[in-house]
């Protein structure tokens, strides 16, 4: 199915950014100031936080005006916070054009919101783009991208859920992120969705985020650069599991990001085995994973079956 290309843009430069938070640290205040300083408003969505991060918390969302909270009893999971920060945006502001979403461990570049719009506004065709998102660095990495020479973007198949600039029309047309998923792909389902329809996401390449991305560390391997990431076991069952779900879902429309992303998954189980302390729940939670995936569960620990329909997407 593909899905009629609107003619422009919404007009408005408002932004707004949604960024979910699950026990932030000190220095959560520091990063959300970095970003309330670049959109017209930030609406914080919290999965369940207890605790003495409860302070970390409450001292962040004084940091600006302009930034409010949704709090939660429970970890709803990314997707559906996600859903609940945007929803909540485009219903409060009719003005605000394009959701920029975080979260809560990332470091934007100071203009990095700015940059974004500008290459949007320049794009050959901005009524098919839908999805644009900053190169990324990751923290403990000293592996770096350079941008392509002599290029503002190139187009990719995704981008991660931290610095994502999606423009309101997009949710009108593909829907909002799949819940099902909980976490883990919920940014790459998003973007295979918007492409599976025509449209487009790129990759902006005059800014960058500085993320987290787990516990990572870099190790020399064959003379190369590894970098296991040490996520708590329980993760690998989601990782794997929504792999399967989208390996499924989109093996005919996309079919290269498939092969590709089982290379990473193979790349990803090696490194467990080498560097990982935790290699035995992990693979536990592995095959947990890869046998709800074949049996197409989906949800809080599997819980539910996988809905492909993407616009009866909750």
């Amino acid at each position: 199915m593909t899905l009629t290309t609107p003619s422009s843009v919404v007009p408005s430069d408002r932004v707004c950014a949604v960024v979910i938070t699950f026990f932030p640290d000190a220095g959560f205040s520091e990063r959300l100031e970095r970003i309330t300083a670049q959109v017209s408003r930030v609406l914080v969505v919290d999965n369940g936080t207890t605790g003495k991060s409860v302070e970390n918390l409450e001292r962040a969302l004084g940091v600006g005006e302009g930034v409010a909270c949704i709090r939660n009893h429970e970890n709803l999971g990314v997707a559906a916070a996600l859903n609940q920060g945007i929803r909540r945006a485009l219903a409060d502001d009719g003005d605000c054009s394009w959701i920029v979403t975080f979260d809560q461990d990332s470091l934007p570049d100071g203009d990095m919101v700015e940059k974004m719009l500008a290459v949007w506004k320049s794009h050959p065709h901005p009524g098919k783009l839908m999805v644009a998102g900053p190169r990324t660095a990751f923290v403990a990495s000293t592996s770096r991208r350079d941008p392509a020479a002599g290029r503002s973007w190139r187009e990719v198949t995704h981008v991660i859920t931290s610095g994502s600039l999606i423009s309101r029309l997009a949710f009108d047309l593909a829907g909002y992120f799949n819940e099902g998923l909980f976490i883990d792909y919920v940014d790459i389902e998003y973007c295979l969705r918007l492409r599976a329809l025509g449209y487009q996401v790129i990759e902006v390449q005059s800014t960058e985020i500085l993320h987290h991305m787990g516990r990572l560390e870099e190790r020399l391997f064959l003379r190369k650069k590894v970098h296991p990431t040490h996520h708590p076991p329980l993760r690998r069952y989601y990782q794997f599991r929504n792999a399967l779900l989208l390996h499924h879902q989109y093996r005919e429309s996309q079919r290269p990001w498939c092969r590709r992303d089982r290379i990473i998954l193979m790349k990803i189980l090696i490194l467990i085995l080498l560097y990982e302390k935790q290699r035995l729940r992990s693979l536990f939670q592995i095959l947990r994973g890869i046998g709800h995936g074949l049996a197409g569960r989906s949800g809080r620990d599997g819980e539910a079956l996988y809905v492909h329909d993407p616009m009866k997407t909750s």
